[in-house]
C-alpha cells in the first residue's frame, strides 16, 4: 500500500514538472511570437508625405533621381522632363508607411533576391534617409522579401510594395499639351502646310430658332460658336472634321525628348505649322515626321514630343475637303 502511494505521488509530482515545463515553454513561445508579431507590425518607414525631398531608384538598368520642391517633382539629370505627379505620389505612399509583416531571420545559401534585387530604393524625408532593396516575391503569400540598409534582417512586405517602382524614365514621363490649348478656349487656327493654307475663325452666330411665335421667344436670340474659313465665311463647314482639328490641336503628347536634335525627327521640313490663338495669346507649333513616328514642336520649347498619327492627319486636310457636302 505504502509503495503504491509512493508511486503515486512521485507521479503527481513529475504530472506537476512537465505542467510546469509547458506552461514555461508555452510562455516563452507566446512571448516570442509577441515580440515576432510586434516586429512584424513596426515600420519599416515611416513619414509624412510633405516631409520628402527626394526618391532615387534603380530598376531595369537604369538609375532615376526625383525632387519635390514647392509642390511639383523634378528628374534631377532632366529636370525640363515632365513627370507624372501621379507616379511621383503613389511612390510616396509606398514609402510613407512601409510595414514588415514579417520578420526572417536569414538562412544560410538564401539570399531572398537580395543579392541582386529587382528594385532599390533611397527615400529622403525630414532630413533622414533610407535605402531598401526589394528581392523575389513568396510564391506561396505573394509577399516580398525587402532588406533595409543597416539592418541584417530580412522583412516580407505586401507584394505591390515595389510595383511602383517599376517604371522607367519613359514610364514616368505626364501626358499633357505642352502649348496649354483646350478646344474651347480657341478663337482662330491657321494651318500651314504644302498645299497652302487654311485660316479658320471661331464666330458668333445666332442659333437656329426652333418653330415657337410666342413673344417671348421673338424678343431672345441664342448665340452659338461656329467655326468659319476666313476666307470663304459663307460656306458651310463639316463640323466633325472642325472637331478633329480643335481635338489634334488640344490633344496630349505621348512622349518627350528634351535633347533632341529637331531636323533628326523632320522639323527641317514641317509637315505643317500651326498657329492657335486664344484669349491668353498665339502659340505657333510646328508638326513633322521620321522612320519612327510623328513628332511636334511648340516655338519656344526645346523639347520633341510624340504625337499619334491621327493629329497630323486630322491637319493636313484642305479647304474643299473640310466644307460641308
Amino acid at each position: 500500500m505504502k509503495t503504491k502511494q509512493r508511486t503515486l505521488a512521485v507521479l503527481l509530482v513529475l504530472v506537476l514538472v512537465l505542467g510546469g515545463l509547458l506552461w514555461f515553454v508555452s510562455r516563452s513561445n507566446a512571448a516570442e511570437e509577441a515580440a515576432s508579431s510586434a516586429a512584424a507590425e513596426g515600420m519599416l518607414s515611416s513619414f509624412a508625405a510633405g516631409d520628402v525631398t527626394s526618391i532615387r531608384y534603380a530598376y531595369g538598368g537604369e538609375t532615376l533621381t526625383l525632387n519635390y520642391d514647392s509642390g511639383s517633382w523634378t528628374l534631377a539629370d532632366d529636370p525640363d522632363y515632365h513627370l507624372d505627379a501621379s507616379a511621383c505620389n503613389t511612390m510616396v505612399t509606398a514609402l510613407a508607411s512601409l510595414n514588415a509583416k514579417r520578420q526572417l531571420t536569414a538562412q544560410p545559401g538564401e539570399d531572398y533576391g537580395l543579392a541582386d534585387p529587382a528594385v532599390t530604393v533611397t527615400v529622403t524625408a525630414a532630413g533622414e534617409t533610407n535605402t531598401f532593396a526589394f528581392g523575389t516575391e513568396n510564391p506561396v503569400t505573394g509577399d516580398l522579401y525587402v532588406q533595409k540598409a543597416g539592418d541584417d534582417a530580412v522583412y516580407t512586405v505586401s507584394g505591390n510594395k515595389a510595383a511602383c517602382f517599376e517604371l522607367t524614365k519613359a514610364d514616368l514621363f505626364g501626358a499633357f499639351n505642352p502649348a496649354g490649348l483646350t478646344a474651347s478656349a480657341l478663337e482662330s487656327v491657321s494651318i500651314t502646310t504644302g498645299s497652302g493654307t487654311l485660316a479658320l475663325n471661331a464666330v458668333s452666330e445666332p442659333a437656329e430658332a426652333e418653330n415657337d411665335s410666342s413673344e417671348s421667344a421673338a424678343d431672345s436670340t441664342t448665340y452659338q460658336t461656329v467655326w468659319r474659313l476666313a476666307d470663304e465665311p459663307s460656306a458651310d463647314l463639316d463640323d466633325s472634321k472642325v472637331q478633329s482639328i480643335l481635338s489634334a490641336l488640344a490633344g496630349y503628347v505621348t512622349a518627350q525628348i528634351t535633347d533632341a536634335d529637331p531636323s533628326a525627327y523632320g522639323f527641317a521640313a514641317p509637315l505643317a505649322t500651326v498657329r492657335a490663338a486664344s484669349a491668353d495669346g498665339t502659340v505657333t507649333i510646328h508638326y513633322a515626321e521620321n522612320a519612327d513616328g510623328c513628332w511636334m514642336m511648340v516655338e519656344g520649347d526645346s523639347s520633341v514630343y510624340a504625337v499619334d498619327l491621327d493629329t497630323v492627319q486630322a491637319l493636313l486636310i484642305t479647304a474643299a475637303a473640310l466644307k460641308a457636302e
